[in-house]
């Protein structure tokens, strides 16, 4: 019959070692539970929702894209950028050419998927597959967004769709070339296409943004 240990006899470092020997299953368990609850907490009380979220696909810097260039922005209409920061995904790269877009397969899916989920408010892109999604009907009319001096000074640069292709056609984005602020910040060295996903509900500051943009 094995010995009983008597615990009041041992040594105190003898102490520590027996009870990791027996309860170390349970002690890990709640270390990991406490870890798991503070990380949770943590997200709830420092989370914000973004002020803006946006897509960019083919940026300069690639996956070193990052949405520090929005600080001009916030700083100009006045946002606090810890409370109200803005969420910039611009890792995907796909080829322009529509037939050749099934070689990033992977990065393809990631996008539909984004864009699907219906989070994203404004998308920024190069190629055919940013021109297939306005063909699709996906982005605002901007006539409804920028203001009739800023529609007027790019009008000639407005994409248009139909959406269902039988109503008059609208104008769902624009072509940006050479804009100072797309090319400091990394994101496009010269042309590129700027769109407003139809279904964002931040009508003021995609507007807002907008115009801060195309003044650039």
């Amino acid at each position: 019959m094995e010995k009983k240990t008597d615990f009041k006899a041992l040594s105190s470092k003898a102490k520590v070692q027996y009870i990791w020997d027996y309860y170390k299953l349970r002690i890990l368990v709640i270390v990991l539970c406490t870890a798991a609850a503070i990380s949770l907490i943590h997200h709830y009380v420092t989370y914000r929702e973004p002020l803006l979220n946006v897509l960019m696909i083919n940026t300069t810097n690639g996956t070193m894209t990052t949405a520090d260039g929005f600080d001009e922005f916030l700083d100009a209409y006045g946002y606090d950028k810890e409370e109200y920061p803005v969420s910039l995904y611009g890792a995907l790269y796909i080829p322009e050419e529509k037939d050749a877009a099934v070689s990033a397969y992977q990065d393809y899916e990631v996008l539909a998927t984004m864009i699907a989920g219906g989070e994203e408010d404004i998308f920024f892109g190069r190629g055919d597959v940013f021109l297939a999604y306005a063909e699709q009907g996906a982005f605002t009319d901007l006539s409804d967004i920028l203001s009739e001096e800023t529609f007027e000074k790019y009008k000639d640069s407005m994409i248009y769709s139909t959406d269902d292709g039988e109503s008059d056609p609208y104008p769902c984005a624009v072509e940006i070339t050479d804009n100072e602020w797309l090319k400091k910040n990394g994101y496009y060295g010269g042309s590129c296409y700027f769109g407003i996903f139809f279904r964002s509900e931040k009508t003021e500051v995609t507007s807002q943004f907008a115009e801060f943009l195309l003044a650039q």
